[in-house]
């Protein structure tokens, strides 16, 4: 593995729990990051379909199966502001680009309902975006391991962030 498991996640004081990542690149490029396809496809899955329509499909990369999602685009600010409703649980998802062209932020946001569900989505987000960060610095992110590497060593740092 390249990267370690760290649990990057806090709660914000709107109640959602953040995931944050700094990445060296401008904001259009953090934006093409986690939009366009094909590099989308390297880190947490391919999707098809026409986002002006509201709603894609995206294949994820790394969940056993490779499951299909039904992707339901809410809202779109390019290059800064992306809101969408993930597969059949309906997550909500934020992803907010912040920064200048040298260094951005991609924060990913999420209400998230109870400790429990927190200690597998939480470390399950911060998988995905240790998998973004591999892969925009040209190495393999393929070589991350979700279980055991990430849930064992994060889980209880976001149940515990939602017991407060």
């Amino acid at each position: 593995m390249t990267a370690t498991p760290r649990a990057s996640g806090y709660l914000a004081p709107s109640g959602a729990v953040v995931f944050p990542r700094r990445l060296p690149m401008s904001r259009d490029q953090a934006w093409a990051a986690v939009t366009d396809p094909a590099r989308t496809a390297r880190w947490i899955g391919s999707w098809s379909g026409d986002p002006a329509s509201g709603t894609v499909e995206m294949t994820m990369c790394a969940e056993e199966g490779s499951p299909a999602e039904t992707v339901e685009v809410l809202r779109c600010e390019a290059p800064n502001l992306v809101v969408v409703r993930i597969g059949p649980d309906g997550w909500v998802v934020t992803v907010r680009i912040e920064g200048d062209d040298d260094e951005v932020t991609i924060s990913l946001e999420q209400d998230i309902a109870d400790a429990e569900s927190a200690s597998d989505i939480g470390p399950g987000w911060d998988f995905y975006l240790d998998r973004l960060v591999e892969a925009e610095a040209g190495r393999d992110p393929e070589a991350l391991r979700f279980s055991p590497d990430y849930h064992l060593a994060l889980a209880d740092h976001y149940r515990a962030l939602l017991r407060g």
